[in-house]
């Protein structure tokens, strides 16, 4: 049976940040899914899952969202979003925020917001409620689904909803920069007189072109001297076989497509570290599930080079409005002097412009990529904001929390770079 715990939220040690702060939010936390409430209107103003198996009923709601938003994110997604909850969630506790409001024509109940987010009870030490909004290890991107026409509503209920629950402060990582969500949130925050403090700003590579082919594309933002040296790389390969470059949405059995991926993800440095999906058992179900999830709806895209018809690098990506977003690369190390991987994303510029149906490709890879950066030539920025919140301390949590994240993320950089620096030499030796 479902378990319900409806809340009405009073303000409490709050600084006056609403322009009425006496308002109530009503909540409603499920832990199971809600048999009861299917085709009944939700009743309350913020609506919680907890698990996975919460998430069921809202899945369309979630869907019907993402298609009436600004900023797209396929993560956040039903499907998607569930299939985290479930193979990925537990270790964090995450849970789901839906945003609900009235529809201006009818009054029914509609949904404003999709905020997945996870709590923890210690700011670098010190005893305070800190909420984040959920990443995983496979996120690429955390930018909340918010709808048209009501982002700064959704945003504004998502915040007094951590205001009334104790909240010291809420973290926003990796939200895409100048979008839809960045505008609302930097409105509500001028007006409720929030203090907030960015702690990560930085471009990511990102393909959005009026050339009309991959060749003209590469033309205007390669050194003549790289692409010679690339085209070199793939005529010497294509004299070990019969090379091929393909493109599809997941073929006509999308379960072997998935498995051939698996393997030959195992087959790179992630198999050797043993970090790949196919030795990670919660993991694999989580990639397989969106996959085929994203199959059924016509929302994957699959590229492939093949030697002798076996797959040497793969590349699986997901649509989401008009964008696509490149989530997995996997090549066979055997084949590493050819550079495959760099080969597959030169080859995939040319059917991703000639797509009616895509705008913009987000390779969702790390900042300076030493890959595609040099092949992808534009940016897409991607912020990570500290935002306070009513609790009379919040602006010192704030800051103390700015500087303690700056110091921890320029250690964890300091230690990467020996670490790839160490492994360089032993690999070397």
């Amino acid at each position: 049976m479902a378990q319900l715990r409806r809340n009405s939220f009073v303000p409490f040690f709050q600084r006056d940040l609403r322009p009425d702060p006496a308002a109530l939010l009503s909540v409603t936390t499920l832990v199971h899914a809600a048999g009861h409430l299917l085709g009944r209107e939700v009743a309350s103003d913020i609506l919680v899952l907890e698990k996975g198996d919460a998430v069921a009923p809202f899945v369309d709601a979630i869907n019907e969202l993402a298609s009436d938003t600004i900023d797209s994110n396929p993560q956040f997604e039903g499907d998607a979003l569930q299939a985290a909850m479930t193979y990925l969630g537990g270790d964090d506790e995450a849970r789901i925020a839906l945003v609900w409001g009235r529809a201006a024509h009818d009054g029914k109940r509609i949904l404003l917001g999709v905020f997945p987010y996870r709590e923890s009870r210690f700011l670098f030490g010190l005893p305070v409620r800190v909420w984040s909004i959920w990443t995983h290890i496979h996120s690429y991107i955390a930018t909340p689904l918010i709808r048209k026409g009501h982002e700064k509503q959704a945003v504004a209920m998502f915040l007094s909803f951590a205001d009334k629950a104790g909240a010291g402060l809420v973290r926003m990582p990796l939200f895409e920069g100048v979008g839809g969500f960045d505008a609302a949130l930097t409105q509500v925050m001028a007006e409720e007189g929030r203090v907030a403090r960015e702690t990560e700003r930085h471009e990511r590579a990102f393909l959005q072109s009026d050339a009309e082919t991959g060749e003209a594309y590469l033309a205007a933002h390669m050194r003549k001297k790289k692409r010679k040296e690339f085209n070199r790389l793939w005529n010497r390969l294509s004299e070990q076989g019969d090379l091929q470059f393909l493109t599809h949405e997941g073929g006509e059995d999308i379960d072997h497509t998935i498995d051939r991926f698996l393997r030959l993800e195992a087959k790179g440095w992630k198999g050797k570290r043993g970090t790949a999906l196919r030795v990670r058992p919660s993991e694999k179900r989580y990639f397989e599930t969106i996959c085929k999830a994203a199959y059924r709806e016509g929302k994957l895209h699959v590229t492939e080079l093949t030697l002798d018809g076996e797959a040497i690098a793969m590349l699986a990506s997901f649509r989401a409005g008009e964008g696509l977003y490149t989530f997995k690369i996997g090549f066979d190390e055997a084949w590493g002097k050819y550079s495959p991987g760099a080969l597959l994303m030169m080859k995939v510029i040319d059917p991703f412009l000639r797509d009616p149906r895509t705008a913009w490709v987000d390779s969702c890879a790390i900042p300076n990529h030493p890959m595609i950066d040099h092949i992808w030539a534009e940016r897409r920025l991607m912020r990570s904001l500290i935002v306070g919140t009513s609790h009379r301390a919040s602006p010192l949590f704030v800051f103390y929390a700015g500087i303690m994240t700056r110091l921890v993320d320029k250690a964890r950089d300091v230690a990467r770079h020996y670490y790839h620096r160490m492994r360089k030499e032993i690999e070397h030796e």
